[in-house]
């Protein structure tokens, strides 16, 4: 009884994968695309029920059915996915309070992905490059400063070549954030359907940039900014323009960070205060003000005896 169980629950995931994997292929690949963070979910719950070995059953078949599909789709989408999730089911069952690691599995896959189809492939998924898609985001951006009669070339070409240099970055902050989501979809859902406790919010993660970072790279990467005119023209790329775009990414990685750090402090206060409701600010801020929350991150993390999560 128990087998059958098992083999009907896999048949049923890979069916409805399937599904989903002809809805996409008939809406020209835009549904796995936007959502390939929901892509280790099936898999993953499907081995908290049962185990790791016996998800290996269904994860082949979702891998078979995609490659059959769209083998494009299938081999830089749900490949690598499948694979997570079986890592990710092992990971819950060995180290079941280890928050950061599972997180970092997520985001380790979720690069990958990035990785493959935004530099790699991207050519033959989308018939563009990340770069040529960060200079027509550019453009589009110079065209709305234009009309407030904000342009000329130093501005437009010094935009351009930010916004493409720190292309990094922006493919490491799009796997964190699906990493995040895949992890609080899992997360709920485990909870809701299989009554199983995956343990704390990623706020519980205590984010934390150490002081001694902050000290070396933050005015390494503010350094590089001085010499930003040295991006502009990339015919004579060389060793100055590649540490200004190396310090053009540490500054938005460390950016990032910071916000995070702030948004996990903030909210272990409102919790501590009992008002949680507050929260609700830290994303208006997140969302208009993001800069106050850099500044707060910033600060928490030079001045750890006097930061709002010390004890």
């Amino acid at each position: 009884m128990k087998k059958t169980r098992y083999i009907t629950d896999a048949a049923m995931i890979a069916a409805v994968m399937a599904v989903l994997l002809l809805i996409d292929h008939l809406t020209g690949g835009l549904l796995i695309v936007n959502f390939a963070f929901v892509l280790p979910v099936p898999i993953t719950l499907y081995g908290l029920k049962h185990d790791y070995k016996k998800a290996i059953l269904p994860a082949i078949a979702i891998v078979f059915i995609s490659l059959i599909i769209n083998w494009l789709i299938g081999l830089l989408y749900v490949l690598p996915s499948a694979i997570v999730s079986i890592i990710y089911i092992v990971t819950i069952n060995k180290f079941p309070h280890k928050l950061g690691l599972k997180v970092a599995i997520m985001f380790i896959g979720s690069l990958i992905v990035n990785l493959l189809t935004t530099v790699i492939f991207s050519k033959a998924l989308f018939g563009y490059t990340i770069l040529e898609d960060m200079a027509a985001f550019a453009n589009s951006i110079l065209d709305i400063f234009s009309q407030f009669g904000i342009s000329n070339d130093i501005l437009n070409n010094a935009l351009l070549a930010i916004l493409v240099s720190i292309f990094p970055s922006i493919i490491a902050i799009n796997s964190i954030m699906e990493a995040i989501l895949s992890y609080l979809i899992i997360t709920l859902l485990a909870q809701r359907i299989l009554k199983i406790n995956l343990g704390g919010s990623v706020l519980a993660l205590n984010i934390k940039v150490p002081a001694i970072v902050t000290y070396i790279f933050l005015p390494l990467s503010l350094i590089s900014l001085f010499f930003i005119n040295n991006l502009i023209d990339y015919e004579t790329f060389g060793l100055v323009q590649l540490l200004v775009t190396i310090g053009l990414n540490i500054l938005v990685m460390l950016s990032l960070a910071y916000i995070i750090e702030a948004v996990v402090v903030m909210s272990m206060y409102f919790a501590r205060t009992q008002r949680r409701y507050l929260l609700v600010v830290t994303f208006l801020i997140l969302i208009f003000m993001p800069i106050l929350l850099v500044i707060i991150g910033f600060i928490d993390s030079i001045r750890p005896k006097f930061s709002l999560n010390s004890k």
